[in-house]
Order: C-alpha cells, then sequence, then structure tokens
C-alpha cells in the first residue's frame, strides 16, 4: 500500500470525550435535557458544527449554532492546544509509515486549526502531506466522496490506499471508495461486531496495527 488516510479523533488522538463533554456543558449552561444515549447516536455521524444546528433545531433555541460554538469553544481548544494525548502507538506507527515511504494524510470532520493544533503539539504533523477537513471542505465522511478526494490529492488509486478509522460509518464510506480498512475499536465498542465485518483488520489501538 502506498497511501495511509487516517481519522484523527480515537484513532490518533484520545479526543471524543471532549466532544461529548461540550455538548454536556451546552445542555447545562442551557438547562436543555436529552438522554446522553439518544445524544450520541443522534450526533455520533455529525460533524460539530451540524451538531450544533441539531441542537438549535431540536430545541427550538433563540440562539445561532455560532452563538453555541462561542460557549464552548474555548475549552475545547484548550484540550487540543495542551492536554489531549495520542491514542496508544499512534505517533511510533506514524513516524514508521513515515519511514517506510507512505504518503499520508489526516481526514477528519475536525477543522484544521484544532487539528494542525494536536498534531503539531503531538509530533504528527510534519509527516503529513495535508489536513483534509469537513468543516473546510464542506465533504463529509457519511459517503465515499472525501476518501477519494484525498486519494486524489495523493495522486494515487482507492486500491493503493488504506483507510484508518474508529467509526464504523466512515469504514463502510471508505471500503466503498475502494479502500483497504483497519479498524481502531475495542470489544466494548456497541458496533464492535459490525466493524469486524466491514474493516479488513481491527485492532484496540495502533501498538500492533500492521503496515502494508
Amino acid at each position: 500500500m502506498k497511501g495511509y488516510l487516517f481519522d484523527l479523533d480515537g484513532t490518533l488522538i484520545q479526543s471524543m470525550h471532549v466532544w461529548e463533554d461540550a455538548v454536556l456543558r451546552l445542555f447545562e449552561r442551557l438547562d436543555l435535557t436529552m438522554d446522553i444515549d439518544e445524544a450520541r447516536d443522534v450526533f455520533s455521524a455529525m460533524k460539530f458544527s451540524e451538531v450544533l444546528d441539531a441542537i438549535v433545531s431540536r430545541f427550538q433555541l433563540d440562539m445561532s449554532s455560532k452563538q453555541l460554538y462561542d460557549m464552548v469553544i474555548h475549552d475545547v481548544r484548550d484540550q487540543y492546544e495542551h492536554h489531549i494525548p495520542a491514542v496508544d502507538g499512534a505517533v511510533d506507527y506514524v513516524k514508521r509509515c513515515y519511514q517506510a515511504g507512505k504518503e499520508m494524510c489526516v481526514v477528519t470532520a475536525n477543522d484544521t486549526p484544532l487539528t494542525n493544533a494536536v498534531l503539531g503539539r503531538l509530533g504528527m504533523l510534519d509527516e503529513m502531506k495535508f489536513v483534509l477537513s469537513s468543516e473546510e471542505s464542506g465533504l463529509t465522511k457519511r459517503t465515499p466522496q472525501m476518501a477519494l478526494e484525498a486519494i486524489s490529492r495523493l495522486h494515487l488509486e482507492p486500491k493503493d490506499c488504506v483507510m484508518l478509522e474508529d467509526s464504523l460509518y466512515s469504514m463502510q464510506s471508505a471500503k466503498e471508495a475502494g479502500c483497504y480498512v483497519i479498524g481502531i475499536a475495542t470489544p466494548e465498542m456497541n458496533d464492535y461486531k459490525e466493524i469486524c465485518k466491514i474493516a479488513d483488520e481491527v485492532y484496540p489501538n495502533l501498538i500492533n496495527a500492521s503496515i502494508l
């Protein structure tokens, strides 16, 4: 394989709690009520701006999603710039891929500034050719087009590329795009069995993940 497409949150960095905490803080500050399991189901496949739009619509708030964003972004940015750790084995894995001559990029629903901040701090940014962000590109990982755009920017073919992901819907899209898929998942995850059906390989982290 020549190209490696990395998801960010949950694959390279341990950050999923940051976004969940941000939503919970909004609910608390605005006195909103929503079952946490329902919130996970509803919001899991959305980028954060879409989550905020959904909250405004669901609760018919007299506020914009931009106002909601401004209420939580300081804490989120602080976490990315100073606190979020790498997934176990991620830094070493990226370094080994780079030494093996792999073309690498990050494909994420997150925005580019936060992605650059955390990867730069953890020592994984310079190895990446680029960051393809849903927030800036308007693309979504719910369809194959985002993976195909990243592959095109790497000047490669889908059959020569690996997608490393932790979410089932993104794995499905990557498979539809023609990629080999390495899933980052544990048996405790609700969709673990489905992930094992979709992904070509599954690991709990990147410590023992293969380089093809």
